[in-house]
């Protein structure tokens, strides 16, 4: 570093130094890796979401038959941890109103 600091005096003087540069390039590659990480992640669980809704409104078609749109909203807005919990009820639910307690 200290040969850079030596070149950078002599010659004119960029606007960013190559050390500042570096930083910056490498700040750069560090917040491109992460934000790729990041929307793996969220893309991973927005699938599982999906796949569990789907499954669980094949599961709930079969076991009551058609579902009202009402039952279809609520099942694509659900958390994971909520779509789970209600395909566990499907085993002994009597009605749809059972699973998602409201009756």
């Amino acid at each position: 570093m200290d040969e850079v600091y030596t070149l950078e005096r002599n010659v004119t003087m960029p606007y960013v130094t190559s050390a500042e540069r570096f930083g910056i390039e490498k700040g750069l590659q560090q917040g491109r890796q992460e934000g790729r990480q990041e929307g793996r992640q969220e893309g991973r669980q927005e699938g599982r979401q999906e796949g569990e809704a789907a499954l669980l409104q094949s599961l709930l078609a079969r076991r009551f038959g058609a579902l009202p749109d009402s039952v279809r909203i609520r099942l694509d807005g659900a958390t994971v941890e909520q779509l789970e919990s209600w395909a566990i009820k499907v085993l002994d639910a009597q009605s749809l109103d059972e699973i998602f307690d409201q009756g």
